[in-house]
């Protein structure tokens, strides 16, 4: 079903008031607030055929319009123009990142914090599901008998923690021992994370007794979860404060959202939360973007209310996303030349 040009006209401002203002909006303030040049009729009329297309609906309240998920939908794919940023707002980025950081880990925290201070949402960093990376050398640490925390440092300068339940015992002279010989294998074989990991339980037999005790640090970062929460128009907090609780759902969430999606590097997403099927999530939404390392593809953006300042948001997230990938390229042809003068 075609749109016209009037249609969108119409519904332009009703997104932009709800956006602005989350209220509803009649006929004779479209006239007044947006200069519409349309008599207030013949917007009554037009408010009536987006309400027959699924663009908008009444409330119970008022007689005025409010944008459905529909409306949405086609304002961020066709009306919307993403706001671009100030001079002085794109050099407050860069002086962010002008002390470039080498370790991912630490790139992906400083981006989440950014995101949250510039956007006033939640902002989210996470690294790819799965990165093939060489290991350059694992410690392993002695809690007790039955506990240790192995630390591997990849190529690429990031930092991965497990801490592991053992089936039998082991003392801290054979935990060295087992140590040594690792990192003396590493000299001879180029391994990745995951085949470092079965050289470990396979030395040792070591096994995760349960799922709370296989941690993995560093993969997502989360700030400002508290702000996703002011808007007025968000239902079920209790439901979505113990969602994120729990960093493995949210994990799951962006990682469904980046399999199911062919998203672009670069490309700015909007994901409104009851696409996703999940009790608590239909007030929220999600506006991220994709960085790669290698082949691999990680998430950065933020989550907040449906009711969201999209338009300064995305040109935000687009520019940090630059950003991320700068710097990460830039790692990589350091790490390549280093290795070539090795």
């Amino acid at each position: 079903m075609s749109i016209t040009d009037r249609e969108k006209l119409v519904l332009n401002a009703i997104v932009n008031y709800y956006l602005n203002f989350g209220d509803t909006i009649g006929s004779r303030t479209l006239v007044k607030k947006y200069g519409i040049d349309l008599s207030s009729a013949t917007i009554r009329n037009v408010m009536a055929d987006l309400e027959d297309m699924g663009f908008i609906a009444k409330t119970h309240t008022s007689s005025g319009r409010i944008p459905t998920d529909k409306g949405y939908k086609y304002y961020l794919e066709e009306l919307l123009k993403v706001e671009k940023l100030t001079k002085q707002e794109k050099e407050n980025i860069e002086l962010v990142y002008e002390n470039r950081v080498n370790e991912l880990d630490m790139l992906l925290q400083q981006t989440s914090s950014l995101l949250s201070k510039l956007t006033t949402y939640a902002g989210i960093a996470m690294e790819p599901a799965v990165m093939i990376e060489k290991v350059k050398k694992v410690e392993l640490v002695h809690i007790d008998d039955y506990m240790i925390i192995a630390i591997i440092v990849l190529e690429n300068r990031s930092v991965k923690t497990k801490k592991i339940m053992l089936k039998s015992p082991i003392t801290k002279d054979e935990l060295v021992t087992l140590t040594e010989s690792i990192n003396e294998k590493l000299k001879l074989e180029e391994l990745t994370q995951g085949e470092i990991e079965g050289y470990i339980i396979g030395e040792r037999k070591i096994v995760p007794r349960a799922a709370e005790h296989y941690e993995d640090d560093g993969k997502l970062f989360i700030n400002n979860v508290p702000s996703i929460f002011r808007d007025k128009h968000v239902n079920e907090v209790s439901e979505v404060l113990e969602l994120f609780h729990h960093r493995k759902d949210v994990r799951g969430i962006f990682e469904h959202i980046i399999n199911t999606k062919n998203t672009t590097n670069g490309r700015v997403e909007v994901v409104f939360g009851d696409e996703l099927g999940i009790k608590g999530l239909e007030d929220y939404s999600f506006v991220y973007s994709t960085y790669n390392v290698g082949e691999a593809q990680g998430v950065i953006g933020v989550i907040g209310p449906k009711r969201m300042a999209y338009s300064k948001t995305m040109g935000l997230i687009k520019y940090v996303t630059q950003e991320v990938n700068k710097i990460i390229n830039q790692n990589q042809i350091e790490r390549k030349e280093e290795i070539d003068e090795g």
